[in-house]
Formats: C-alpha cells, sequence, structure tokens
C-alpha cells in the first residue's frame, strides 16, 4: 500500500516537484528478492519452485484439456452466421465444478483463454457480489461486452494500461443497457462494409457466472427472461458454474425459465483426483528436489481432504515448506539436481559444513566409522566434503529406488480386499514415509492375500509392474561414474545394500523371469488318495463303529501336492517381501536426509491451520511475543492500552463497572498523577481499548446495569 492510501479518509500535502508513485518504473524485483538474490539457498529455491510451476501449469493443461475441448466444440455447434432458430431458447452450459472454490478462478480463466482464441472474444464474467439487481448485472455484463474486458482482466494489467484504457472508454457503466448492447453489436456485424465481410463473421456473447449457488434466484429468473428476449439478435450463450449438483439450477429456476434454456451439463474433474495427479506426477518423484516426510505430509493432505479440498491451497501449503526448508540455510542448496551437487558441496563454508555436522542423523553414521575416519569427518574438511558426496548421491539412489517401490506396491495390493495398505500413491507413500511397512501386519495380511491371487490376475500385476520400472528407467538421471572430488586414503563405510538405478535394472531382470515360468506354469495339483481294498474292509467286526469310523476317514483322506503355477507363486510372494524389505526403508533411517526431507510438523501446523483464539491471548497476554520490542517486556505503562485492559479485565467477576475499570485503567497508566482521571487523553484511550475488547469478543453490553459490562471469556 502507497504512502498516500489509507483506510479513513484524509487531506494530504505534496511539494512542488512531487512524482505520482504510478509515474515512477517500479523495480521488477521485490525486496525479498534484492536481499537474497545471492544467496546459494534462495538461488537453489527459486530455480526448484520455477520449475516445479512449469510442471503444474503443463499437467493443468493436460488435465483440463479434454474438457475444454467438449466445451468449446458445442459453442461451436450453434451456427449463428446461417440463422439458427431458436425461438427464444437461450444456449447454457452448465460446468460441475465440484466444492472446491478456491480452485474455481483458475479453471474460469482456463475456460475464458481458449473461448476468446477458439471461439468469441466477447466474454463477460459475473460474480454474485457484482449481480445485487437485475439492473446490476445487466450493467456489468454489457459493459464487459463492449470494452472487451471481464472482472478478473484487473489483476492481469498494468497500472498505465489501466489509466489509458480508463480515458478510451466514453460510455459509463450506468449507461450499459441491454438496448445499447444491441445497436452496438448490429453496428460491430451488420453494418460493416462488404470488403471485411469475411472477417466480421457473427461472434457469440457469453456470459460467465463461476458461482451460481450464490446469486439471487429472483435476479436470476428476470435476467434470462430479459436475455431470452433478445435472443433472435443477440446470439448469447450461458455458462453456470455449479459446485454442487444440476438440482440446484433446477430448484432456482421454475419452469416458465428453464423452459427458455438449452443446458448441457459438463462435469469438471474431481478434486481428489486432480490432487492425485499433481501429486504423483509433480512431489512424489525421484526428480523432484524436494520430498516430505511422512508426518509433514499427511497434516497436508489431511488439510486438503478435511478443510478445503483446494488443490491451489495444497501447492501453496507445499511452496510454504519449500519456503521454511530452503530459508537462510546454505546447507539446503543441496537440495538440487544431481549435476549440481558437486559444484554446491565445494562452494560450502566451514560454518555450512558445520551445521551439517549438527544434523540428527549424523551421529548414526559416525558412529559406524572407523577411528581415523571419524577424526577426518571432523577435523578435515575435504575429506568431509568427499563423504558428504558419497552419501548425498547414494539417498539420491535410495530416493529414486523408494519411489519405485512404492509404486510396485500399489501395483500388487491395490485390488486386494478392503484395500488394506490404500488405493493411491499418496496413501502407500504416507504409510512407507512414516514407519517400516513391512514390519506391519498390513503388509504381512498382503503378502498372504497375494499368495492366494490367480494365475491370470498375478500376470495382469507383473505386466503392470514391468511397465512401472520400465518408464521409471527410461527418465532415470544419468549417474555419476565416480566421484570427482579429491580421493583420500580413509574409506567411509556403506552399506552393502547397493539401491538406485542397478537396484531396479535387478528387479526388472526378476520380474520378467517370474511373468515368463507364471504363463508357462501349469495349474493342475496331483491328488493321491488312500482306497482301502476289500480284506480291510473285512476285518471289520460286525458292530465295531468306531473302527468303521477310521476306516471311513483314511478312505477319504487326499494328499494334495502344490501345482507347479503354485510353488512358483510362493517364490515369487517371498521375493517381493525381501525386495519390499530392502526398497522401503523409511527415510529417517538414511544418513542426511533432514538435508532433502521435509520434518518440521510443528512449524507448518503453525502456519497453516491458524489458531485466531490463541493467537488473540497470545497477542493481548504477551505483546512481545509479536511486536519483538524491549519497551513491551518491561509491562505495565509501556504496553498497549489493549493489553492493559485486557489484564485488568481478567480480574474482574462477570459484570465490570467502567468507572472501577477506567480508574484502575489510569492508575497503571499514570501512578503518580492525581488528576490522570480529569484528563480527556486518557478517558479516549480507555474507550477505545473497551470498544476493542467487546469488537474481540471478550466483552458485551449488559442490559441490568447500564454502567457496567458483561465479562465473556473465562
Amino acid at each position: 500500500m502507497e504512502a498516500t492510501v489509507s483506510v479513513s479518509k484524509g487531506v494530504f500535502l505534496f511539494r512542488n516537484g512531487y512524482q505520482n508513485s504510478k509515474s515512477i518504473k517500479k523495480s521488477k524485483h521485490s525486496l525479498f528478492e534484492t536481499l537474497f538474490t545471492k544467496e546459494p539457498w534462495y538461488v537453489t529455491f527459486k530455480n526448484n519452485w520455477d520449475l516445479i510451476e512449469y510442471k503444474l501449469k503443463e499437467l493443468h493443461q493436460e488435465t483440463y484439456s479434454t474438457l475444454l475441448h467438449d466445451i468449446i466444440g458445442h459453442m461451436k455447434s450453434f451456427d449463428w452466421e446461417h440463422g439458427v432458430e431458436l425461438d427464444g431458447i437461450i444456449p447454457s452450459i452448465t460446468l460441475l465444478t465440484g466444492i472446491n472454490q478456491p480452485d474455481h478462478i483458475n479453471q474460469f480463466m482456463a475456460l475464458i483463454d481458449v473461448i476468446r482464441t477458439e471461439v468469441t472474444p466477447h466474454v463477460a464474467m459475473i460474480n454474485s457480489q457484482d449481480a445485487q439487481t437485475v439492473k446490476h448485472l445487466v450493467e456489468n455484463a454489457v459493459w464487459q461486452f463492449i470494452n472487451g474486458t471481464h472482472s478478473y482482466d484487473s489483476f492481469d494489467e498494468d497500472e498505465d494500461d489501466e489509466i489509458d484504457s480508463h480515458h478510451k472508454r466514453k460510455l459509463k457503466k450506468s449507461q450499459c443497457t441491454m438496448k445499447v448492447l444491441q445497436n452496438w453489436y448490429h453496428t460491430k456485424y451488420t453494418n460493416s462494409p462488404k470488403k471485411n465481410k469475411h472477417n466480421n463473421v457473427k461472434k457469440s456473447l457469453v456470459v460467465i457466472m463461476p458461482d451460481f449457488e450464490s446469486f439471487n434466484c429472483n435476479i436470476l429468473q428476470d435476467f434470462v427472461l430479459i436475455v431470452s428476449s433478445y435472443i433472435s439478435t443477440l446470439p448469447i450463450i450461458f455458462v453456470f458454474g455449479v459446485a454442487t449438483s444440476v438440482s440446484a439450477l433446477h430448484k432456482s429456476f421454475p419452469y416458465h425459465v428453464s423452459s427458455k434454456l438449452l443446458i448441457k451439463v459438463f462435469h469438471s474433474h474431481s478434486s481428489h483426483v486432480y490432487m492425485n495427479e499433481v501429486l504423483e506426477n509433480i512431489f512424489l518423484t525421484h526428480t523432484s528436489p524436494f520430498h516430505l516426510s511422512g508426518k509433514a505430509f499427511d497434516l497436508l493432505t489431511d488439510v486438503f481432504l478435511f478443510y478445503d479440498f483446494s488443490v491451489t491451497g495444497l501447492i501453496q501449503s507445499m511452496k510454504y515448506c519449500f519456503m521454511d526448508h530452503y530459508y537462510g540455510d546454505n546447507s539446503k542448496a543441496l537440495c538440487c539436481e544431481r549435476d549440481k551437487i558437486e559444484e554446491v558441496i565445494m562452494n560450502l563454508t566451514d560454518e555450512d559444513l558445520e551445521n551439517i555436522r549438527q544434523l540428527p542423523s549424523f551421529r548414526p553414521f559416525l558412529q559406524q566409522q572407523d577411528c581415523k575416519t571419524k577424526i577426518g569427518l571432523f577435523e578435515n574438511d575435504n575429506f568431509f566434503r568427499e563423504a558428504l558426496y558419497k552419501e548425498i548421491n547414494k539417498l539420491h539412489d535410495y530416493i529414486h529406488s523408494f519411489y519405485t517401490c512404492v509404486r510396485l506396491l500399489l501395483v500388487f495390493v491395490k485390488d486386494v480386499p478392503k484395500n488394506i495398505l490404500g488405493k493411491s500413491v499418496r496413501e502407500i507413500y504416507a504409510k512407507c514415509s512414516a514407519e517400516s511397512i513391512t514390519t506391519t501386519p498390513e503388509f504381512k495380511e498382503c503378502m498372504q492375500l497375494l499368495n492366494f491371487q490367480s494365475q491370470v490376475k498375478l500376470i495382469e500385476s507383473l505386466k503392470s509392474a514391468v511397465k512401472v520400472v520400465t518408464s521409471v528407467l527410461q527418465t532415470s538421471p544419468v549417474r555419476p561414474l565416480r566421484s570427482p572430488l579429491k580421493n583420500h586414503q580413509r574409506n567411509v563405510t556403506h552399506d552393502n545394500d547397493q539401491l538406485g538405478e542397478c537396484f531396479l535394472i535387478t528387479i526388472k531382470v526378476h520380474l520378467l523371469t517370474f511373468l515368463r515360468q507364471i504363463e508357462n506354469a501349469n495349474n493342475e495339483a496331483t491328488i493321491f488318495t488312500n482306497m482301502d481294498t476289500d480284506d480291510d474292509h473285512a476285518d471289520i467286526l460286525p458292530g465295531n463303529r468306531y473302527k468303521l469310523k477310521e476306516k471311513l476317514l483314511k478312505a477319504t483322506r487326499v494328499d494334495k501336492i502344490q501345482s507347479e503355477f503354485e510353488m512358483i507363486r510362493s517364490r515369487f510372494v517371498s521375493y517381493v517381501d525381501e525386495m519390499f524389505t530392502k526398497g522401503l526403508q523409511p527415510p529417517h533411517t538414511q544418513p542426511f536426509h533432514e538435508i532433502l526431507f521435509f520434518s518440521d510438523v510443528a512449524n507448518i501446523k503453525k502456519h497453516i491451520i491458524g489458531s485466531p483464539r490463541g493467537a488473540i491471548h497470545t497477542a493481548l497476554s504477551n505483546p512481545v511475543h509479536y511486536l519483538q520490542c524491549s519497551c513491551c517486556a518491561a509491562g505495565g505503562w509501556a504496553a498497549p492500552d489493549v493489553c492493559v485492559a485486557h489484564a485488568l479485565h481478567r480480574e474482574c467477576g462477570k459484570h465490570i463497572n467502567l468507572y472501577d475499570w477506567l480508574q484502575a485503567f489510569a492508575a497503571v497508566l499514570r501512578p503518580d498523577d492525581d488528576t490522570r482521571l480529569e484528563d480527556t487523553d486518557m478517558q479516549v484511550r480507555f474507550t477505545r481499548a473497551v470498544a476493542e475488547l467487546q469488537f474481540l469478543g471478550f466483552i458485551k453490553s449488559s442490559k441490568r446495569k447500564t454502567d457496567h459490562v458483561m465479562r465473556l471469556t473465562w
């Protein structure tokens, strides 16, 4: 906000030679960017987030391309040029957007761009707050048609463009009527010169209402009836954005109004489906530079599922986690692309290396080394850089294998009864990143159920698993052949189990082998029965029922030997269990996992899930927590007036005498002044503090006593 922009009215005096801020070219970079533009952590953060935003934009276009194509095709089906006879019926499109309100703006902005490119440049977007009456609704629609803008264009235009366009607009909004729109359209497309006739094909007029449920039903009914009377001369198309269901449309319009609408319903993608696509294709991949721990991931998904269903909100929460992870820590610059790790490590200062040594995961890693290596890791920075380089590359190999195993586990357990582990990558990742999934009873139960799958179903699962591994190997980054850093005689101890691309190639070979064996396996089992001879039955004495029962049980006993398919299936389940035990170790078991994984759940919970009551209580009880000034720490008269009034009101009962409260307030602020109660300044400050407490909901006026207020909190 500028210095001369005030909430309250005021007069501002400018000296001679003053330049308006709008005429001064503003810097393209924000203050935050100018302060940290050269910091390694900020450069890495900026590059990584720009890449993620580019991927999000591509995914958004791919996700909504089919829906937008269908809507555009339906709009083009109305051939206004050759005189489509609609008899007062308005073509209407109902777009079911879902209840994720914060995402609707992006959906309709994409729709407007496509409509202007392929159908017509005349688009008007009307929000419910701009349609308090029929007159306002008509004025906004006509004004946007004539001036070629909609309600969200102001966010994308520069201030100078707004000033220029303001001078060009001669028509006032109060003059915008349907008659004016009819004359403007007739002049634009009917009275055009013959030489430009092929360029003046009649274009539709599209009216978009993104929040249909928020409109007044009577206003919409009148507007539809007005437009239907002009449909013979104005080719208007309605687009209704419905968040709930089509029944909301039918409940709002009676028959005499709905009969004027030719409604076509289109269904948008469900919010949780789009969320899964965003997570699986962008964030839950080995190519992502940033990863969330199990608890942090659960928190963000719970906010999405139980609060707003907003993918935009989820992405902004992810961005906050990005910022909190990188901010002020150059060691987090290692959270970058794999080919830049060496350069980042060489640019780390001694302080940065010491911060890495303070990580909690460094201690277990250090305990695995011998004495000489321990000394080298603490005293020799070059040796520590080499060990860090190897461990970060090893961590990338682990991430590569971890995400692949998560997707393989989904392939094998998504059709298991009751969906024990979940039916999406998101659910399985949350469980695998929080604990060792292979030791849980749910995983063991899934392996038991997998041991009962049919041959056809197992072949389908194996083919899907091979496709997953093949696609991952095709997109896997090139691994450096050797460490380019200087080699030392001391060696750092590593685990023998190597992960990464070699591990995935081994998985693919085993899966192909099991697939070929199961396809060619015989599914028939050999059965042996124990048949007794007639002599055995002859030995049974008459009346001996016990021996007769024993002989009959032996005769019906069946010895079944496993078929070839069952034996191969048992070996396959054992291999899968071993493979997941190796590849699905939780991230917190890896050295230096804090560099690539964000796990500060308490901090993001405090900022993303707000607690207004707690924040207000903290601000009034301890103002220094937010003001960060030394004067408020002393308390008493130095604290803000509302804090003093709040502290005094907590000492009172249900009803508070305003005069007694004023006396105590003045005694705290001016203990040595005997004329403090007569000071008008003191009375004004007290009145304002009481009004603020009443606005915050701590007190209210009392009808029983005029000079008392009632306390509302305890």
